[in-house]
């Protein structure tokens, strides 16, 4: 039986994609549990017809901070991962909320208006995180990036892993969209 190398023994790229494969399961966690805290009071919504929006700042924050602290336990740098992770989980939540206060949305915003500033800050935020890793990896952003492209660790080998992957992508997808439709009839 094949088992996974530990982070630490891992070259630069593969860590990266270890790291951020990691965070994107974490980051399911991110979804719920923040709409269920908004739901129940514990955080303010942030628009009464958008009621996913939480969701989406908690998953684009856990998603930041869980890949600051694998990247910067990779590097032993774990106070500034701690630091970055920190700023990329509280800021989704922040600028958005901003952007609700000075814009206030209508009930028929559309997508973009609406996870617009959460996408940016999430976008911005993964590639700090990159030139973050690379720097820490004495490497270019450049010469990352192409061994993310080559980098095949972690990839499913076997018929059965290649199945199981690719259904578990189409049912996620799948409930993706479901949820989006839902939260879109239910915004009308």
């Amino acid at each position: 039986m094949k088992t996974a190398k530990p982070l630490r023994e891992l070259p630069a790229s593969s860590a990266w994609n270890d790291a951020a494969r990691r965070s994107t399961v974490l980051s399911i966690g991110g979804f719920f549990i923040p709409n269920l805290l908004a739901n129940f009071g514990v955080i303010p919504q942030l628009h009464q017809s958008f009621q996913f929006m939480p969701g989406v700042c908690g998953a684009a924050g856990v998603f930041s901070i869980s890949l600051a602290l694998f990247i910067g336990q990779y590097h032993r740098k774990l106070l500034q991962g701690i630091a970055l992770g920190i700023a990329g989980l509280v800021l989704p939540y922040s600028v958005t909320w901003f952007w609700f206060r000075i814009t206030h949305p209508s009930a028929s915003a559309g997508l973009l208006q609406l996870c617009g500033p959460t996408a940016i800050i999430a976008i911005g935020t993964y590639l700090v995180l990159m030139r973050w890793h690379a720097r820490l990896s004495n490497l270019t952003t450049d010469v990352l990036a192409e061994q993310l492209n080559s980098d095949e660790y972690g990839e499913p080998k076997a018929k059965w892993e290649q199945l199981t992957y690719r259904v578990c992508t189409i049912v996620g997808l799948a409930l993706i969209l479901l949820l989006i439709l839902g939260a879109l009839h239910r915004g009308q």
